[in-house]
Protein backbone atom coordinates (compact mmCIF):
# COMPACT_ATOMS: atom_id res chain seq x y z
CA UNK A 1 0.00 0.00 0.00
CA UNK A 2 3.24 2.06 0.37
CA UNK A 3 3.46 2.18 -3.18
CA UNK A 4 0.79 4.10 -3.75
CA UNK A 5 1.90 7.75 -2.94
CA UNK A 6 5.34 6.35 -4.99
CA UNK A 7 3.54 5.56 -7.86
CA UNK A 8 1.68 8.89 -7.57
CA UNK A 9 5.01 10.93 -7.21
CA UNK A 10 6.08 8.77 -10.83
CA UNK A 11 3.39 10.19 -12.18
CA UNK A 12 3.12 14.00 -10.83
CA UNK A 13 6.89 13.99 -12.54
CA UNK A 14 5.86 12.95 -15.84
CA UNK A 15 3.44 15.41 -15.91
CA UNK A 16 5.46 17.80 -14.99
CA UNK A 17 8.19 16.92 -17.66
CA UNK A 18 5.62 16.55 -20.21
CA UNK A 19 4.68 20.14 -19.17
CA UNK A 20 8.01 21.55 -19.10
CA UNK A 21 8.35 20.28 -22.83
CA UNK A 22 5.28 21.27 -24.15
CA UNK A 23 5.91 24.70 -22.87
CA UNK A 24 9.60 24.65 -24.52
CA UNK A 25 8.07 23.42 -28.06
CA UNK A 26 5.19 25.99 -28.14
CA UNK A 27 7.82 28.68 -27.50
CA UNK A 28 9.74 27.09 -30.48
CA UNK A 29 6.61 27.33 -32.31
CA UNK A 30 5.10 30.87 -31.56
CA UNK A 31 8.59 32.13 -32.33
CA UNK A 32 8.45 30.35 -35.90
CA UNK A 33 4.81 31.13 -36.70
CA UNK A 34 3.69 34.60 -35.06
CA UNK A 35 4.56 37.88 -36.49
CA UNK A 36 3.99 39.55 -33.38
CA UNK A 37 5.42 38.00 -29.32
CA UNK A 38 2.74 36.00 -28.01
CA UNK A 39 2.76 35.41 -23.71
CA UNK A 40 2.66 31.87 -22.16
CA UNK A 41 -1.39 33.52 -21.68
CA UNK A 42 -2.16 33.84 -25.13
CA UNK A 43 -2.02 37.23 -25.36
CA UNK A 44 -0.73 39.45 -27.90
CA UNK A 45 1.77 41.94 -27.25
CA UNK A 46 5.09 43.43 -28.41
CA UNK A 47 6.24 44.85 -24.81
CA UNK A 48 5.53 42.53 -22.02
CA UNK A 49 7.06 38.71 -21.38
CA UNK A 50 5.88 36.84 -18.66
CA UNK A 51 7.83 35.43 -15.85
CA UNK A 52 9.52 32.30 -15.25
CA UNK A 53 7.20 31.41 -12.99
CA UNK A 54 3.93 32.16 -14.86
CA UNK A 55 5.12 30.57 -18.07
CA UNK A 56 5.92 27.41 -16.32
CA UNK A 57 3.15 26.98 -13.96
CA UNK A 58 1.73 23.66 -15.00
CA UNK A 59 5.17 22.55 -14.45
CA UNK A 60 6.08 23.98 -11.12
CA UNK A 61 2.43 22.46 -9.68
CA UNK A 62 2.80 18.65 -10.71
CA UNK A 63 6.65 19.20 -9.23
CA UNK A 64 5.10 20.04 -6.18
CA UNK A 65 2.67 17.24 -6.38
CA UNK A 66 5.84 15.15 -7.08
CA UNK A 67 7.67 16.21 -3.98
CA UNK A 68 4.19 15.60 -1.72
CA UNK A 69 3.77 12.45 -2.43
CA UNK A 70 7.36 11.42 -1.98
CA UNK A 71 7.26 13.01 1.28
CA UNK A 72 3.93 10.85 1.84
CA UNK A 73 6.07 7.92 0.63
CA UNK A 74 8.98 9.08 3.20
CA UNK A 75 6.73 9.32 6.75
CA UNK A 76 4.60 6.15 5.64
CA UNK A 77 8.05 3.50 5.22
CA UNK A 78 10.01 6.20 7.90
CA UNK A 79 12.49 6.80 5.84
CA UNK A 80 12.06 10.18 6.74
CA UNK A 81 13.97 9.33 10.12
CA UNK A 82 16.84 9.21 7.67
CA UNK A 83 16.14 12.44 5.93
CA UNK A 84 14.94 14.55 8.58
CA UNK A 85 16.47 17.34 7.05
CA UNK A 86 13.43 16.99 4.34
CA UNK A 87 10.67 17.16 7.27
CA UNK A 88 8.06 19.31 6.80
CA UNK A 89 9.20 20.31 2.89
CA UNK A 90 5.48 19.55 2.02
CA UNK A 91 4.02 22.63 3.65
CA UNK A 92 5.77 25.00 1.04
CA UNK A 93 4.88 22.78 -1.42
CA UNK A 94 1.08 22.37 -0.40
CA UNK A 95 0.86 26.07 -0.25
CA UNK A 96 1.87 26.21 -3.53
CA UNK A 97 -0.81 24.30 -4.91
CA UNK A 98 -3.29 26.59 -5.01
CA UNK A 99 -1.62 29.86 -6.30
CA UNK A 100 -0.34 27.40 -9.52
CA UNK A 101 -3.75 25.68 -10.02
CA UNK A 102 -5.21 29.48 -10.11
CA UNK A 103 -2.72 30.58 -12.26
CA UNK A 104 -3.06 27.41 -14.52
CA UNK A 105 -7.08 28.35 -14.51
CA UNK A 106 -6.68 31.78 -15.16
CA UNK A 107 -4.08 31.17 -18.13
CA UNK A 108 -6.69 28.19 -19.37
CA UNK A 109 -9.41 30.51 -19.17
CA UNK A 110 -8.08 33.63 -20.63
CA UNK A 111 -7.32 35.74 -17.49
CA UNK A 112 -4.74 38.35 -17.11
CA UNK A 113 -2.29 35.71 -15.50
CA UNK A 114 0.04 39.12 -15.34
CA UNK A 115 -2.03 40.72 -12.52
CA UNK A 116 -1.97 37.75 -10.35
CA UNK A 117 -0.25 39.54 -6.90
CA UNK A 118 2.27 38.17 -5.01
CA UNK A 119 0.06 37.82 -1.57
CA UNK A 120 -1.09 34.65 -2.98
CA UNK A 121 2.58 33.44 -2.64
CA UNK A 122 3.79 34.39 0.61
CA UNK A 123 2.21 31.93 2.79
CA UNK A 124 4.46 28.82 0.32
CA UNK A 125 7.46 31.74 1.10
CA UNK A 126 6.97 31.83 4.94
CA UNK A 127 6.92 28.36 5.39
CA UNK A 128 9.95 28.15 3.73
CA UNK A 129 11.69 30.28 6.38
CA UNK A 130 9.77 28.92 9.18
CA UNK A 131 9.95 24.80 8.31
CA UNK A 132 14.05 25.47 7.85
CA UNK A 133 15.06 28.31 9.72
CA UNK A 134 13.00 27.56 13.40
CA UNK A 135 14.15 23.83 13.05
CA UNK A 136 14.78 22.16 16.12
CA UNK A 137 18.47 20.87 16.59
CA UNK A 138 17.36 17.59 18.11
CA UNK A 139 15.75 14.43 15.91
CA UNK A 140 12.25 15.18 14.52
CA UNK A 141 9.71 12.56 13.87
CA UNK A 142 5.94 13.20 13.20
CA UNK A 143 2.85 11.55 14.48
CA UNK A 144 3.02 8.25 12.61
CA UNK A 145 4.64 6.85 15.07
CA UNK A 146 8.90 7.74 14.83
CA UNK A 147 10.87 8.27 17.27
CA UNK A 148 10.58 10.43 20.16
CA UNK A 149 11.60 13.67 19.76
CA UNK A 150 12.47 16.89 21.06
CA UNK A 151 10.25 19.37 20.47
CA UNK A 152 6.57 18.59 20.52
CA UNK A 153 5.72 22.29 19.68
CA UNK A 154 7.76 22.27 16.38
CA UNK A 155 5.70 18.78 15.14
CA UNK A 156 2.50 20.09 16.17
CA UNK A 157 3.02 23.74 14.54
CA UNK A 158 4.31 21.57 11.20
CA UNK A 159 0.79 19.62 11.66
CA UNK A 160 -1.00 22.84 11.85
CA UNK A 161 0.37 24.12 8.99
CA UNK A 162 -0.40 21.29 7.16
CA UNK A 163 -4.41 21.82 7.70
CA UNK A 164 -4.28 25.57 7.20
CA UNK A 165 -2.72 24.45 3.70
CA UNK A 166 -5.28 21.82 2.78
CA UNK A 167 -7.85 24.40 3.60
CA UNK A 168 -6.50 26.94 1.17
CA UNK A 169 -6.52 24.77 -1.39
CA UNK A 170 -10.27 23.52 -0.63
CA UNK A 171 -10.75 27.20 -0.83
CA UNK A 172 -8.80 27.69 -4.22
CA UNK A 173 -11.27 24.94 -6.07
CA UNK A 174 -14.19 26.13 -4.42
CA UNK A 175 -13.60 29.26 -6.36
CA UNK A 176 -12.68 27.48 -9.32
CA UNK A 177 -16.22 25.64 -9.40
CA UNK A 178 -17.88 28.97 -8.32
CA UNK A 179 -16.57 30.72 -11.53
CA UNK A 180 -17.13 27.94 -13.97
CA UNK A 181 -20.84 27.85 -12.97
CA UNK A 182 -21.35 31.38 -13.40
CA UNK A 183 -19.71 31.22 -17.21
CA UNK A 184 -21.96 28.22 -17.86
CA UNK A 185 -25.38 29.99 -16.02
CA UNK A 186 -24.30 33.16 -18.08
CA UNK A 187 -23.26 31.09 -21.50
CA UNK A 188 -25.27 28.64 -22.06
CA UNK A 189 -24.66 28.49 -25.86
CA UNK A 190 -20.55 28.50 -25.22
CA UNK A 191 -19.60 26.16 -22.53
CA UNK A 192 -21.44 22.66 -23.69
CA UNK A 193 -19.17 19.98 -24.92
CA UNK A 194 -16.17 20.67 -22.41
CA UNK A 195 -18.32 21.50 -19.31
CA UNK A 196 -18.95 18.40 -17.69
CA UNK A 197 -15.63 16.67 -18.08
CA UNK A 198 -13.97 19.33 -16.38
CA UNK A 199 -16.73 20.27 -13.81
CA UNK A 200 -16.56 16.39 -12.64
CA UNK A 201 -12.77 16.87 -12.67
CA UNK A 202 -13.06 19.87 -10.27
CA UNK A 203 -15.34 17.75 -8.26
CA UNK A 204 -13.22 15.01 -8.14
CA UNK A 205 -10.63 17.32 -6.51
CA UNK A 206 -12.86 18.26 -4.20
CA UNK A 207 -13.16 14.97 -2.97
CA UNK A 208 -9.45 14.01 -2.92
CA UNK A 209 -8.80 17.43 -0.76
CA UNK A 210 -11.97 16.50 1.66
CA UNK A 211 -10.55 13.47 2.41
CA UNK A 212 -7.30 14.80 3.45
CA UNK A 213 -9.13 16.69 5.74
CA UNK A 214 -11.43 14.11 7.58
CA UNK A 215 -8.14 11.97 7.25
CA UNK A 216 -6.20 14.44 9.05
CA UNK A 217 -8.78 15.51 11.46
CA UNK A 218 -11.12 12.44 12.20
CA UNK A 219 -9.88 9.02 10.90
CA UNK A 220 -6.35 8.46 9.58
CA UNK A 221 -7.68 4.80 7.98
CA UNK A 222 -8.90 7.50 5.10
CA UNK A 223 -5.45 8.68 4.75
CA UNK A 224 -4.06 5.68 2.07
CA UNK A 225 -7.65 5.91 0.41
CA UNK A 226 -6.88 9.95 -0.23
CA UNK A 227 -3.25 9.10 -1.74
CA UNK A 228 -5.09 6.53 -3.94
CA UNK A 229 -7.99 9.08 -4.82
CA UNK A 230 -4.93 11.66 -5.36
CA UNK A 231 -2.78 8.94 -7.56
CA UNK A 232 -5.81 8.54 -9.67
CA UNK A 233 -6.61 12.12 -9.93
CA UNK A 234 -3.28 12.17 -11.59
CA UNK A 235 -3.26 9.02 -13.87
CA UNK A 236 -6.54 10.67 -14.99
CA UNK A 237 -5.11 14.24 -16.25
CA UNK A 238 -1.86 12.23 -17.60
CA UNK A 239 -4.37 9.82 -19.71
CA UNK A 240 -6.25 13.17 -20.32
CA UNK A 241 -3.34 15.07 -21.53
CA UNK A 242 -2.39 11.96 -23.93
CA UNK A 243 -5.82 11.09 -25.63
CA UNK A 244 -7.86 13.95 -25.35
CA UNK A 245 -6.11 17.10 -26.35
CA UNK A 246 -8.96 18.29 -28.37
CA UNK A 247 -11.36 18.06 -24.64
CA UNK A 248 -8.79 20.15 -23.75
CA UNK A 249 -8.00 22.82 -26.64
CA UNK A 250 -12.00 22.97 -26.52
CA UNK A 251 -12.22 23.70 -22.68
CA UNK A 252 -9.77 26.64 -23.91
CA UNK A 253 -12.18 28.15 -26.32
CA UNK A 254 -15.14 27.91 -24.88
CA UNK A 255 -13.82 29.00 -21.65
CA UNK A 256 -12.38 32.21 -23.06
CA UNK A 257 -15.52 32.75 -24.98
CA UNK A 258 -17.66 33.43 -22.32
CA UNK A 259 -15.20 35.15 -19.93
CA UNK A 260 -14.53 37.65 -22.69
CA UNK A 261 -18.50 37.79 -22.90
CA UNK A 262 -18.66 38.12 -19.19
CA UNK A 263 -16.14 41.13 -19.76
CA UNK A 264 -17.85 43.03 -22.42
CA UNK A 265 -20.61 43.39 -20.34
CA UNK A 266 -19.09 46.21 -18.50
CA UNK A 267 -17.20 48.04 -21.81
CA UNK A 268 -14.61 47.31 -23.92
CA UNK A 269 -11.31 45.79 -21.51
CA UNK A 270 -8.57 45.93 -24.48
CA UNK A 271 -6.51 43.24 -22.76
CA UNK A 272 -9.18 40.90 -23.00
CA UNK A 273 -9.87 42.12 -26.66
CA UNK A 274 -6.04 41.36 -27.10
CA UNK A 275 -6.85 37.66 -25.44
CA UNK A 276 -9.58 36.84 -27.49
CA UNK A 277 -8.09 38.15 -30.76
CA UNK A 278 -4.91 35.89 -30.16
CA UNK A 279 -7.15 33.15 -29.59
CA UNK A 280 -9.22 33.48 -32.55
CA UNK A 281 -5.96 33.94 -35.00
CA UNK A 282 -3.48 31.43 -33.01
CA UNK A 283 -6.82 28.42 -31.89
CA UNK A 284 -9.08 28.76 -34.43
CA UNK A 285 -7.07 30.19 -37.22
CA UNK A 286 -8.86 32.96 -39.01
CA UNK A 287 -6.57 34.04 -40.88
CA UNK A 288 -7.05 31.12 -43.70
CA UNK A 289 -10.12 32.21 -44.66
CA UNK A 290 -9.19 34.27 -47.68
CA UNK A 291 -12.39 36.01 -47.25
CA UNK A 292 -11.37 37.46 -43.73
CA UNK A 293 -12.50 41.62 -43.56
CA UNK A 294 -12.33 43.98 -40.64
CA UNK A 295 -16.03 43.85 -40.45
CA UNK A 296 -15.98 40.06 -40.18
CA UNK A 297 -13.09 40.09 -37.39
CA UNK A 298 -14.60 42.84 -35.23
CA UNK A 299 -18.12 41.02 -35.56
CA UNK A 300 -16.11 37.89 -33.80
CA UNK A 301 -15.12 40.11 -31.37
CA UNK A 302 -18.41 42.20 -30.50
CA UNK A 303 -17.05 45.17 -31.66
CA UNK A 304 -17.54 47.65 -34.80
CA UNK A 305 -14.86 48.40 -37.18
CA UNK A 306 -13.68 51.89 -35.68
CA UNK A 307 -13.02 50.00 -32.74
CA UNK A 308 -11.12 46.82 -33.79
CA UNK A 309 -9.26 49.74 -36.26
CA UNK A 310 -8.06 51.41 -33.17
CA UNK A 311 -7.14 48.67 -31.21
CA UNK A 312 -5.02 47.44 -34.10
CA UNK A 313 -2.67 50.20 -34.28
CA UNK A 314 -2.92 52.21 -31.13
CA UNK A 315 -1.91 49.01 -28.86
CA UNK A 316 -0.15 47.00 -31.64
CA UNK A 317 1.10 48.77 -34.44
CA UNK A 318 -0.69 47.02 -37.37
CA UNK A 319 -3.25 47.67 -39.65
CA UNK A 320 -5.58 44.72 -40.36
CA UNK A 321 -4.70 43.68 -43.24
CA UNK A 322 -0.72 43.95 -42.28
CA UNK A 323 -1.60 42.11 -38.87
CA UNK A 324 -3.49 39.24 -40.69
CA UNK A 325 -1.02 38.99 -43.52
CA UNK A 326 2.05 38.41 -40.94
CA UNK A 327 -0.21 35.29 -39.83
CA UNK A 328 -0.76 34.10 -43.53
CA UNK A 329 3.44 34.55 -44.12
CA UNK A 330 4.13 32.40 -41.07
CA UNK A 331 1.36 29.91 -42.51
CA UNK A 332 3.21 29.83 -45.68
CA UNK A 333 6.71 29.43 -44.15
CA UNK A 334 5.81 26.78 -42.33
CA UNK A 335 4.34 24.52 -45.04
CA UNK A 336 7.01 25.78 -47.54
CA UNK A 337 9.43 23.99 -45.05
CA UNK A 338 7.53 20.92 -43.52
CA UNK A 339 5.48 20.56 -46.69
CA UNK A 340 8.66 20.19 -49.61
CA UNK A 341 6.65 17.86 -51.90
CA UNK A 342 3.48 20.88 -51.74
CA UNK A 343 3.48 23.08 -55.01
CA UNK A 344 3.25 26.82 -54.09
CA UNK A 345 0.33 27.42 -55.88
CA UNK A 346 -1.52 25.18 -53.02
CA UNK A 347 0.22 26.72 -49.93
CA UNK A 348 -0.50 30.37 -51.62
CA UNK A 349 -4.17 30.01 -51.14
CA UNK A 350 -4.12 27.28 -48.04
CA UNK A 351 -2.34 30.62 -46.16
CA UNK A 352 -5.16 32.44 -47.07
CA UNK A 353 -4.18 34.82 -49.96
CA UNK A 354 -6.34 35.04 -53.13
CA UNK A 355 -3.41 36.45 -54.56
CA UNK A 356 -0.44 35.02 -56.19
CA UNK A 357 1.29 38.22 -56.98
CA UNK A 358 0.45 39.92 -53.41
CA UNK A 359 2.08 36.69 -51.72
CA UNK A 360 5.20 37.24 -53.38
CA UNK A 361 5.31 40.74 -53.00
CA UNK A 362 5.06 40.47 -49.10
CA UNK A 363 7.17 37.24 -49.10
CA UNK A 364 9.99 38.99 -50.30
CA UNK A 365 9.46 42.29 -47.76
CA UNK A 366 9.01 40.12 -45.27
CA UNK A 367 12.07 37.17 -45.43
CA UNK A 368 14.35 39.08 -48.49
CA UNK A 369 14.03 35.56 -51.07
CA UNK A 370 11.49 34.76 -53.42
CA UNK A 371 9.75 31.46 -52.04
CA UNK A 372 11.55 29.27 -53.88
CA UNK A 373 15.07 30.14 -52.54
CA UNK A 374 13.39 29.86 -49.18
CA UNK A 375 12.31 26.51 -49.56
CA UNK A 376 15.55 25.89 -50.99
CA UNK A 377 17.86 27.13 -48.14
CA UNK A 378 15.31 25.47 -45.17
CA UNK A 379 15.43 21.67 -46.51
Amino acid sequence: MNLIPFTGAVVAFLLALSSWMETIQKDKERKEKNPLKVTSSGILSSKFNLSFLYKYTATFLFFSLTILLLHIYAELTKEIHFESFFYGIHIPCLLLIGPLGYIFFEEMSGGEVYKIRFFHFLPSLLSVLYVFLFRPLGDLISKFGFEIQTNLFYVDSILVLLGISVVSILGYISFFLVRMFVWKLDSMENIQSSFLPFISFLFFSLFVVVLFVLSQLFFMSLFLLACFALTSLLVLLLVLKMNHKDLILKFKLETRLARYQESRVKGIDVSQVLQRLGDLMNLNQLYLHEDLTLASLAKHLDLNTHQLSEILNAKLGYTFRNYVNGFRLSEAARLLKEKPEMPIISIIYSSGFNSKSSFHKLFMDRYGVSPQVFRSKTN
